[in-house]
């Protein structure tokens, strides 16, 4: 499973896990519910600040949005790999972000 489709799939359990409707995380999140659908519905893939507010609305850690489950269970890659691969992910994914904004500023 790609990245976004195992955000997507823990962003619904932890939601649905705590009871909360799409509306009421967008309204944590101060943003349309429509906006949620579509994230889950995987049509549109947040910015990692956003992620970092689902987080927060969620009340998890935000590495938890990206954590295999079956992959920490099965033999390959262990756990430890695994979660080095999904901080590897984020911070590559960070600094394209900066690097973007910092191109942008510079106009």
């Amino acid at each position: 499973m790609d990245l976004n489709g195992l955000f997507v799939r823990n962003m619904k359990k932890w939601r649905k896990n705590r009871g909360i409707s799409q509306k009421t995380l967008a309204e944590r999140c101060k943003a349309a519910h429509t906006y949620i659908r579509q994230i889950e519905s995987g049509s549109r893939t947040p910015s990692f600040a956003f992620i970092v507010k689902l987080a927060g609305a969620l009340d998890i850690d935000a590495y938890l949005l990206f954590y295999d489950e079956t992959a920490a269970k099965g033999k390959n890659p262990s756990h430890m790999e695994h979660l080095e691969a999904i901080k590897s992910e984020i911070l590559a994914q960070v600094a394209s972000g900066i690097d973007t904004v910092i191109d942008e500023a510079q106009k």
